[in-house]
């Protein structure tokens, strides 16, 4: 495996930019997935991989030796980095010693019958991957961002994906009435500033397929999105307690979707 020690390589380069840089992310079609339980995930979707790269004596540890055994195909590249050389390129400073270079997938059809999450300008990476991962684990396996959210596929935002990205579909190039018109499916608005509440009001009878819909950390849901409403709903809270974050708002509403599915 080649030892790479100077922040000239043009591999560090990349991945420096990669990190520092959603626009090159775009640009390039490439993303950093960073950690074991990413690598892990991209043993199944070994298509994805350019290189991967470790950590000096990082292959040493026997869970990053079970990976780099693993991830045996003939176009995957394998780097090893200087630790002054990786920790400039890692998006964290805590790092099991592994990531990995991959290929941002393209995105695929609209597909019918089927459930959706829409961020309207969510912009925190880490409220933007919590989300994606607690749709997949609540059977919602759609998931569309607006222009001004956190881009999906940077490097903070897979890390707090957890490895939902790979299970899912994933669209940036979506409005929200596109969605609506091609699926015909119900949009529900969580909106702490008003509406029914999630618990107590119909929705979602009879199988209907949703497109749940959750705004900014700041300011809400737009005026433009609630106008394509069909619903809106708000949790019912204690209170002394004003709001709740937007990640953990989705995920009590997709639950409580879940729930009513299963009884």
């Amino acid at each position: 495996m080649q030892l790479i020690t100077s922040e000239n390589n043009e591999l560090v380069k990349q991945l420096k930019r990669l990190n520092q840089s959603n626009r090159f992310c775009k640009k390039e079609g490439l993303t950093i997935a960073e950690g074991v339980h990413l690598a892990k995930e991209l043993i199944h979707r070994q298509d994805l991989i350019k290189a991967v790269v470790i950590k000096e004596g990082a292959g040493e540890k026997n869970e990053i030796s079970e990976i780099l055994s693993q991830l045996h195909a003939s176009s995957i590249k394998h780097y090893e980095f200087s630790q002054s050389v990786f920790n400039k390129v890692c998006p964290v400073e805590e790092s099991a010693g592994i990531l990995c270079l991959i290929r941002i997938p393209s995105e695929p059809e609209i597909p019918q019958d089927s459930d959706w999450v829409f961020l309207d300008d969510v912009q925190d990476p880490g409220n933007v991957g919590t989300i994606a991962r607690s749709s997949l684990a609540s059977d919602v396996s759609n998931l569309a961002v607006s222009k001004n959210s956190a881009y999906p596929w940077s490097p903070k935002v897979l890390r707090a994906g957890m490895g939902a990205h790979f299970r899912m579909r994933i669209f940036t190039s979506l409005f929200l009435e596109d969605i609506k018109e091609q699926t015909k499916n119900v949009c529900l608005v969580a909106d702490a500033r008003g509406g029914q509440s999630l618990f107590n009001s119909l929705w979602g009878e009879n199988g209907q397929r949703t497109i749940w819909v959750f705004g900014n950390e700041g300011q809400g849901v737009s005026e433009d999105t609630l106008k394509l409403s069909d619903k809106r709903l708000i949790i019912p809270l204690n209170p002394a307690v004003e709001s709740l974050n937007v990640a953990m708002a989705a995920t009590v509403c997709l639950f409580e979707q879940r729930r009513r599915r299963e009884a």
